[in-house]
């Protein structure tokens, strides 16, 4: 949910209302959604149930939902938000360094993009620009996703309580997620005909790379929040976002 819907949602209002050149083509907004997120999501259903469920008092199905507020303001409103947030950041990165292009200048540049001649550069080289940060986007989501899937295994408990290599909680089919979402990358961005026909590009190695450590905060976060979850089960914090 954060990468298919939130973190496809935020590039298009972005281009629509602030005129940044589109970081996610429509192309790769269906592959998230119909290939890279689907194995993820089959994966988990695999999921054992949280090893500390006969420890909780029964839910009231009546006023405890299992799709609330506090289900979608975890999906969009705290994991979303920093999927789209640090997507963005990588592809305004790669703006910067192989197109020369700040931030400020990307923003509201609306037409001026395909007019030609925008930055001192003509109109193939905007294309190709523009298509290379494009897939960087779509790579950014597929490894930040993995980030999430992991985190999302559990509501409250920590990943080390629910331990998804060995034990009783295993589930090693998250593993084979990951050479299957890189595996679509490849096909997509690397295949001469996927680049002619959806105007995808080759990647640059080190971008393999650079989302790797937003997937690895985004657990860590989500890991504090569960900790606190623990720690203050009337808390504040508990009542809003479990």
């Amino acid at each position: 949910m954060p990468a298919g819907s939130f973190a496809e949602f935020i590039p298009m209002l972005f281009n629509m209302t602030l005129g940044v050149p589109l970081p996610l083509s429509v192309f790769f907004m269906i592959v998230i959604c119909m290939l890279t997120d689907v194995w993820a999501s089959i994966s988990l259903m695999y999921e054992s149930p949280e090893s500390d469920i006969m420890f909780r008092a029964p839910r009231n199905p009546k006023k405890e939902h299992l799709v609330n507020l506090k289900f979608f303001g975890q999906a969009y409103g705290f994991i979303g938000l920093m999927e789209a947030l640090f997507a963005h950041i990588i592809f305004f990165v790669y703006m910067y360094w192989h197109g020369g292009f700040t931030p400020s200048e990307l923003f509201l540049a609306f037409d001026k993009w395909t007019l030609g001649g925008f930055g001192g550069k003509d109109q193939d080289t905007l294309n190709l620009l523009l298509s290379t940060g494009q897939s960087i986007y779509f790579l950014s989501l597929v490894i930040i996703q993995w980030g999430n899937m992991f985190a999302t295994r559990t509501r409250r408990l920590s990943v080390f309580q629910q331990n998804p290599l060995w034990g009783p909680t295993r589930n090693l089919r998250l593993l084979f997620a990951i050479p299957f979402t890189l595996g679509v990358v490849f096909l997509f961005c690397y295949v001469g005909w996927f680049n002619r026909i959806f105007g995808t590009a080759n990647i640059p190695v080190a971008f393999f790379f650079i989302p790797i450590p937003f997937a690895i905060v985004i657990v860590a976060l989500d890991e504090l929040r569960k900790l606190a979850v623990r720690t203050y089960p009337k808390g504040l914090l508990a009542r809003i976002a479990w």
